[in-house]
Protein backbone atom coordinates (compact mmCIF):
# COMPACT_ATOMS: atom_id res chain seq x y z
CA UNK A 1 0.00 0.00 0.00
CA UNK A 2 1.43 3.61 -0.65
CA UNK A 3 0.46 6.51 1.87
CA UNK A 4 -1.44 9.54 0.68
CA UNK A 5 -2.64 12.75 1.96
CA UNK A 6 -4.82 15.19 0.85
CA UNK A 7 -4.24 19.06 2.39
CA UNK A 8 -6.32 21.89 2.64
CA UNK A 9 -6.12 25.13 4.14
CA UNK A 10 -9.21 26.81 6.32
CA UNK A 11 -9.94 29.74 8.47
CA UNK A 12 -12.85 30.19 10.71
CA UNK A 13 -13.80 26.40 9.61
CA UNK A 14 -14.29 28.21 5.69
CA UNK A 15 -12.25 26.13 3.00
CA UNK A 16 -9.84 28.03 1.24
CA UNK A 17 -7.14 26.58 -0.83
CA UNK A 18 -6.84 23.27 -1.33
CA UNK A 19 -4.24 21.19 -4.37
CA UNK A 20 -6.01 22.61 -7.39
CA UNK A 21 -5.62 26.00 -6.01
CA UNK A 22 -2.20 25.68 -5.25
CA UNK A 23 -1.37 24.04 -8.75
CA UNK A 24 -2.85 26.67 -10.75
CA UNK A 25 -1.10 29.28 -8.16
CA UNK A 26 1.98 27.70 -8.96
CA UNK A 27 1.88 27.40 -12.41
CA UNK A 28 1.37 30.88 -12.79
CA UNK A 29 3.99 31.58 -10.81
CA UNK A 30 6.09 29.13 -13.01
CA UNK A 31 4.85 30.10 -16.74
CA UNK A 32 3.53 34.29 -15.48
CA UNK A 33 0.38 33.03 -17.52
CA UNK A 34 -3.41 31.33 -16.34
CA UNK A 35 -3.72 29.87 -19.88
CA UNK A 36 -0.66 28.44 -19.85
CA UNK A 37 -0.89 27.25 -15.84
CA UNK A 38 -4.61 25.61 -16.91
CA UNK A 39 -2.90 23.52 -20.02
CA UNK A 40 -0.33 22.16 -18.06
CA UNK A 41 -2.85 20.82 -15.79
CA UNK A 42 -4.99 19.59 -18.01
CA UNK A 43 -8.24 21.67 -17.10
CA UNK A 44 -9.53 24.34 -18.85
CA UNK A 45 -9.01 27.82 -18.89
CA UNK A 46 -12.28 28.93 -17.73
CA UNK A 47 -12.13 26.63 -14.73
CA UNK A 48 -8.82 28.11 -13.54
CA UNK A 49 -10.26 31.68 -13.99
CA UNK A 50 -13.25 30.15 -11.65
CA UNK A 51 -10.90 28.80 -9.09
CA UNK A 52 -8.82 32.33 -9.06
CA UNK A 53 -12.02 34.48 -8.54
CA UNK A 54 -13.54 32.36 -5.85
CA UNK A 55 -10.17 32.45 -3.96
CA UNK A 56 -9.18 36.38 -4.70
CA UNK A 57 -13.29 36.79 -3.00
CA UNK A 58 -12.43 34.20 -0.30
CA UNK A 59 -9.67 36.26 0.56
CA UNK A 60 -10.77 39.67 -0.18
CA UNK A 61 -8.13 40.32 -2.07
CA UNK A 62 -6.79 40.06 -5.48
CA UNK A 63 -4.26 37.06 -5.83
CA UNK A 64 -2.86 37.24 -9.24
CA UNK A 65 -2.35 40.74 -10.76
CA UNK A 66 -1.92 41.13 -14.65
CA UNK A 67 -0.12 43.19 -17.04
CA UNK A 68 -1.33 44.60 -20.50
CA UNK A 69 -0.43 42.56 -23.31
CA UNK A 70 0.83 43.51 -27.24
CA UNK A 71 3.39 43.09 -29.29
CA UNK A 72 5.89 42.73 -26.31
CA UNK A 73 3.33 39.94 -24.20
CA UNK A 74 1.03 40.14 -21.25
CA UNK A 75 0.95 37.74 -18.33
CA UNK A 76 -0.11 37.14 -14.62
CA UNK A 77 2.09 37.49 -11.78
CA UNK A 78 0.98 36.14 -7.99
CA UNK A 79 0.67 39.35 -5.86
CA UNK A 80 2.03 39.22 -2.14
CA UNK A 81 -1.17 37.75 -1.05
CA UNK A 82 -1.27 35.26 -3.37
CA UNK A 83 2.58 34.40 -3.14
CA UNK A 84 2.43 34.03 0.40
CA UNK A 85 -0.42 31.88 0.48
CA UNK A 86 1.04 29.87 -2.37
CA UNK A 87 4.11 29.25 0.41
CA UNK A 88 2.37 28.39 3.43
CA UNK A 89 0.92 25.83 1.42
CA UNK A 90 3.76 24.49 -0.31
CA UNK A 91 5.58 24.33 2.40
CA UNK A 92 3.73 22.56 4.46
CA UNK A 93 2.77 20.09 2.02
CA UNK A 94 6.60 19.32 1.99
CA UNK A 95 6.66 18.91 5.49
CA UNK A 96 4.06 15.95 5.73
CA UNK A 97 5.54 14.66 1.99
CA UNK A 98 8.83 14.45 4.10
CA UNK A 99 7.23 12.83 7.27
CA UNK A 100 5.69 9.96 5.18
CA UNK A 101 8.30 9.58 2.87
CA UNK A 102 6.10 10.64 -0.30
CA UNK A 103 8.55 12.64 -2.72
CA UNK A 104 6.63 15.68 -4.48
CA UNK A 105 5.34 15.12 -8.02
CA UNK A 106 5.40 17.19 -10.81
CA UNK A 107 2.26 17.59 -12.27
CA UNK A 108 3.21 20.09 -15.17
CA UNK A 109 3.69 19.41 -18.55
CA UNK A 110 4.74 20.79 -21.81
CA UNK A 111 1.92 23.37 -23.31
CA UNK A 112 2.10 25.15 -26.72
CA UNK A 113 -0.44 28.25 -28.03
CA UNK A 114 -2.89 27.71 -30.31
CA UNK A 115 -2.58 30.41 -33.33
CA UNK A 116 -5.67 32.11 -32.68
CA UNK A 117 -7.53 31.98 -29.33
CA UNK A 118 -11.10 33.34 -29.22
CA UNK A 119 -12.29 33.73 -25.29
CA UNK A 120 -15.39 35.90 -24.34
CA UNK A 121 -19.15 35.30 -24.30
CA UNK A 122 -20.66 31.95 -25.67
CA UNK A 123 -22.38 31.64 -29.04
CA UNK A 124 -22.96 29.69 -32.00
CA UNK A 125 -21.49 31.92 -34.06
CA UNK A 126 -18.35 31.84 -32.33
CA UNK A 127 -18.24 27.81 -33.05
CA UNK A 128 -19.17 28.47 -36.68
CA UNK A 129 -16.50 30.66 -37.28
CA UNK A 130 -13.86 28.51 -35.13
CA UNK A 131 -15.22 25.34 -37.63
CA UNK A 132 -14.81 27.61 -40.85
CA UNK A 133 -10.97 28.76 -40.25
CA UNK A 134 -8.43 25.86 -41.59
CA UNK A 135 -5.25 27.91 -41.99
CA UNK A 136 -4.58 28.33 -38.09
CA UNK A 137 -5.14 26.25 -35.00
CA UNK A 138 -8.00 27.56 -33.20
CA UNK A 139 -9.13 27.30 -29.26
CA UNK A 140 -12.57 28.90 -28.06
CA UNK A 141 -12.75 29.53 -24.43
CA UNK A 142 -16.14 30.58 -23.13
CA UNK A 143 -15.65 32.49 -19.42
CA UNK A 144 -17.93 35.43 -20.06
CA UNK A 145 -17.61 38.86 -22.12
CA UNK A 146 -15.92 40.97 -19.36
CA UNK A 147 -13.63 37.88 -18.64
CA UNK A 148 -12.52 37.97 -22.12
CA UNK A 149 -12.27 41.40 -22.23
CA UNK A 150 -9.75 41.00 -19.51
CA UNK A 151 -8.21 38.26 -21.26
CA UNK A 152 -7.41 39.74 -24.13
CA UNK A 153 -5.98 42.38 -22.19
CA UNK A 154 -3.72 39.73 -20.58
CA UNK A 155 -2.44 38.80 -23.86
CA UNK A 156 -4.13 35.34 -22.95
CA UNK A 157 -6.28 35.54 -25.84
CA UNK A 158 -6.13 37.52 -29.13
CA UNK A 159 -9.91 38.18 -30.08
CA UNK A 160 -12.68 38.27 -27.48
CA UNK A 161 -16.73 37.90 -28.16
CA UNK A 162 -18.57 40.34 -26.75
CA UNK A 163 -22.22 41.87 -25.62
CA UNK A 164 -21.85 44.35 -23.26
CA UNK A 165 -25.27 46.54 -22.92
CA UNK A 166 -24.69 50.32 -22.05
CA UNK A 167 -27.85 51.36 -20.14
CA UNK A 168 -27.01 55.21 -20.42
CA UNK A 169 -26.80 55.20 -24.28
CA UNK A 170 -28.75 52.37 -24.60
CA UNK A 171 -25.88 51.00 -26.77
CA UNK A 172 -23.32 47.73 -26.62
CA UNK A 173 -19.54 47.00 -26.45
CA UNK A 174 -18.15 50.46 -27.68
CA UNK A 175 -19.10 52.20 -24.55
CA UNK A 176 -17.31 49.81 -22.26
CA UNK A 177 -14.23 49.67 -24.16
CA UNK A 178 -13.75 52.98 -24.32
CA UNK A 179 -13.88 53.12 -20.02
CA UNK A 180 -11.73 49.83 -20.50
CA UNK A 181 -8.53 50.44 -23.06
CA UNK A 182 -6.72 53.45 -23.40
CA UNK A 183 -7.77 55.80 -26.64
CA UNK A 184 -6.39 53.83 -29.95
CA UNK A 185 -5.16 50.93 -28.34
CA UNK A 186 -8.23 48.82 -28.96
CA UNK A 187 -9.67 47.62 -32.11
CA UNK A 188 -13.79 46.57 -31.89
CA UNK A 189 -14.21 43.73 -35.04
CA UNK A 190 -18.22 44.47 -36.22
CA UNK A 191 -19.88 41.04 -35.37
CA UNK A 192 -23.66 40.30 -36.03
CA UNK A 193 -26.91 40.30 -34.21
CA UNK A 194 -28.42 37.85 -32.35
CA UNK A 195 -31.86 37.03 -30.38
CA UNK A 196 -31.69 36.76 -26.99
CA UNK A 197 -34.19 35.64 -24.33
CA UNK A 198 -36.23 33.75 -22.12
CA UNK A 199 -35.58 29.45 -22.89
CA UNK A 200 -38.30 27.55 -20.92
CA UNK A 201 -39.72 24.11 -21.23
CA UNK A 202 -41.61 22.53 -24.44
CA UNK A 203 -45.19 24.27 -24.27
CA UNK A 204 -44.21 26.36 -21.24
CA UNK A 205 -46.14 24.89 -18.84
CA UNK A 206 -45.40 27.55 -16.02
CA UNK A 207 -46.40 29.98 -18.39
CA UNK A 208 -43.54 32.14 -17.78
CA UNK A 209 -42.96 35.14 -20.28
CA UNK A 210 -41.15 37.30 -17.13
CA UNK A 211 -39.28 37.24 -14.18
CA UNK A 212 -42.58 38.12 -11.75
CA UNK A 213 -44.11 35.09 -13.59
CA UNK A 214 -41.25 33.01 -12.14
CA UNK A 215 -41.41 34.24 -8.78
CA UNK A 216 -45.46 33.97 -8.50
CA UNK A 217 -45.02 30.47 -9.87
CA UNK A 218 -41.89 29.32 -7.92
CA UNK A 219 -40.00 28.66 -11.39
CA UNK A 220 -36.07 27.39 -10.81
CA UNK A 221 -33.89 29.78 -13.17
CA UNK A 222 -30.40 28.24 -14.12
CA UNK A 223 -28.18 31.62 -14.35
CA UNK A 224 -24.99 32.53 -16.06
CA UNK A 225 -21.90 32.93 -14.54
CA UNK A 226 -21.03 36.61 -13.56
CA UNK A 227 -19.00 38.94 -15.58
CA UNK A 228 -21.14 37.27 -19.09
CA UNK A 229 -23.49 39.62 -20.81
CA UNK A 230 -26.45 37.63 -20.41
CA UNK A 231 -25.83 37.30 -16.17
CA UNK A 232 -26.05 41.53 -16.92
CA UNK A 233 -29.38 41.52 -18.75
CA UNK A 234 -30.78 39.16 -16.30
CA UNK A 235 -29.56 41.82 -13.88
CA UNK A 236 -31.25 44.42 -15.80
CA UNK A 237 -34.61 42.32 -15.91
CA UNK A 238 -34.40 42.08 -12.08
CA UNK A 239 -34.11 45.92 -12.03
CA UNK A 240 -36.97 46.52 -14.13
CA UNK A 241 -39.45 43.92 -12.64
CA UNK A 242 -38.69 44.52 -8.99
CA UNK A 243 -37.53 41.09 -8.36
CA UNK A 244 -34.59 40.68 -6.08
CA UNK A 245 -32.32 37.80 -5.96
CA UNK A 246 -33.95 35.84 -3.17
CA UNK A 247 -37.20 35.41 -5.38
CA UNK A 248 -35.55 33.68 -7.60
CA UNK A 249 -35.37 30.14 -7.11
CA UNK A 250 -31.86 28.54 -8.30
CA UNK A 251 -30.47 32.03 -8.43
CA UNK A 252 -26.71 30.75 -7.48
CA UNK A 253 -26.68 27.89 -9.73
CA UNK A 254 -24.37 29.04 -12.44
CA UNK A 255 -23.42 27.62 -15.86
CA UNK A 256 -21.18 29.40 -18.29
CA UNK A 257 -23.07 28.50 -21.56
CA UNK A 258 -26.07 28.88 -23.61
CA UNK A 259 -26.12 25.36 -24.26
CA UNK A 260 -25.64 24.69 -20.86
CA UNK A 261 -28.76 26.73 -20.05
CA UNK A 262 -30.96 24.58 -22.31
CA UNK A 263 -29.45 21.08 -21.29
CA UNK A 264 -30.21 21.90 -17.54
CA UNK A 265 -34.12 23.04 -18.45
CA UNK A 266 -34.77 19.84 -21.10
CA UNK A 267 -33.14 17.45 -17.99
CA UNK A 268 -35.95 19.31 -15.55
CA UNK A 269 -33.07 20.58 -13.42
CA UNK A 270 -34.29 24.00 -14.11
CA UNK A 271 -37.73 25.43 -15.36
CA UNK A 272 -36.12 28.39 -17.32
CA UNK A 273 -32.91 30.55 -18.05
CA UNK A 274 -31.69 33.25 -20.57
CA UNK A 275 -30.00 32.06 -23.18
CA UNK A 276 -30.36 32.82 -27.17
CA UNK A 277 -32.91 31.23 -29.67
CA UNK A 278 -30.20 28.88 -31.30
CA UNK A 279 -29.67 27.02 -27.94
CA UNK A 280 -33.15 26.81 -27.17
CA UNK A 281 -34.32 25.21 -30.69
CA UNK A 282 -31.09 22.74 -30.69
CA UNK A 283 -32.53 20.96 -27.18
CA UNK A 284 -36.65 21.33 -28.48
CA UNK A 285 -37.43 23.91 -26.32
CA UNK A 286 -39.46 26.94 -26.53
CA UNK A 287 -38.31 30.26 -26.66
CA UNK A 288 -39.67 33.84 -25.63
CA UNK A 289 -37.38 36.38 -27.17
CA UNK A 290 -36.59 39.56 -25.00
CA UNK A 291 -34.19 41.66 -27.24
CA UNK A 292 -32.05 41.74 -30.13
CA UNK A 293 -28.44 41.99 -29.33
CA UNK A 294 -25.05 43.26 -31.25
CA UNK A 295 -22.63 40.35 -30.71
CA UNK A 296 -19.00 42.25 -31.64
CA UNK A 297 -15.58 41.31 -30.95
CA UNK A 298 -12.20 42.98 -29.34
CA UNK A 299 -8.32 42.80 -30.30
CA UNK A 300 -5.87 44.59 -28.91
CA UNK A 301 -4.61 46.68 -32.06
CA UNK A 302 -0.93 45.85 -32.04
CA UNK A 303 -1.99 42.49 -32.26
CA UNK A 304 -4.43 42.85 -35.50
CA UNK A 305 -0.75 41.75 -37.89
CA UNK A 306 -1.30 38.43 -36.36
CA UNK A 307 -2.30 35.74 -39.04
CA UNK A 308 -4.34 34.48 -36.76
CA UNK A 309 -6.31 37.84 -36.36
CA UNK A 310 -6.00 38.36 -40.38
CA UNK A 311 -7.83 34.76 -40.80
CA UNK A 312 -10.27 35.43 -37.84
CA UNK A 313 -11.27 38.79 -39.39
CA UNK A 314 -11.59 37.14 -43.36
CA UNK A 315 -13.76 34.34 -41.98
CA UNK A 316 -15.78 36.60 -40.44
CA UNK A 317 -15.69 38.66 -43.82
CA UNK A 318 -16.99 35.54 -45.98
CA UNK A 319 -19.65 34.82 -47.83
CA UNK A 320 -19.15 31.25 -46.44
CA UNK A 321 -20.09 32.43 -42.51
CA UNK A 322 -22.46 34.44 -43.50
CA UNK A 323 -24.31 31.47 -45.59
CA UNK A 324 -23.66 29.32 -42.45
CA UNK A 325 -24.76 31.77 -39.74
CA UNK A 326 -28.20 32.27 -41.41
CA UNK A 327 -28.62 28.88 -40.85
CA UNK A 328 -28.65 29.20 -37.21
CA UNK A 329 -31.79 30.37 -36.25
CA UNK A 330 -31.73 33.73 -34.47
CA UNK A 331 -28.42 34.57 -35.59
CA UNK A 332 -27.60 37.06 -38.75
CA UNK A 333 -24.76 38.69 -40.11
CA UNK A 334 -25.10 42.77 -41.13
CA UNK A 335 -24.08 44.76 -43.67
CA UNK A 336 -20.88 45.81 -40.98
CA UNK A 337 -19.86 42.93 -40.01
CA UNK A 338 -16.06 42.25 -40.15
CA UNK A 339 -15.33 45.77 -40.19
CA UNK A 340 -12.81 47.40 -37.92
CA UNK A 341 -13.45 50.45 -35.77
CA UNK A 342 -10.53 52.03 -33.90
CA UNK A 343 -11.82 52.53 -30.22
CA UNK A 344 -11.43 56.28 -29.31
CA UNK A 345 -12.55 58.78 -26.66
Amino acid sequence: MDPKFRLWLEEGGSYIIGEKEARILEGIRRYGSIMSAAKSMGITYAHAWNLIERLSLKLGTPIVSARRGGESGGGATLTDAGSKLLSKYLELEERIAGSIGVPRTNIFCEVTRSDLVIAGSSCFGVKIIAKLIEKVSVEVIEIGSKAGVTAVMLGEADVAGIHIFDEKTKTYNTVYLKSTWTSGTAIMIKGYIREQGLIVRRGNPKGIRSLRDAVETKATIVNRNLGSGTRDLLERLMKEEGVNRFELKGYDHEVRSHEEVAIAIKSGAADFGLGIRAAALAQDLDFIKICDEEFDFVCDSRMMHKAGVKTFVETLKSENFRRALEIIPGLSCTSNTGDLIEIRE
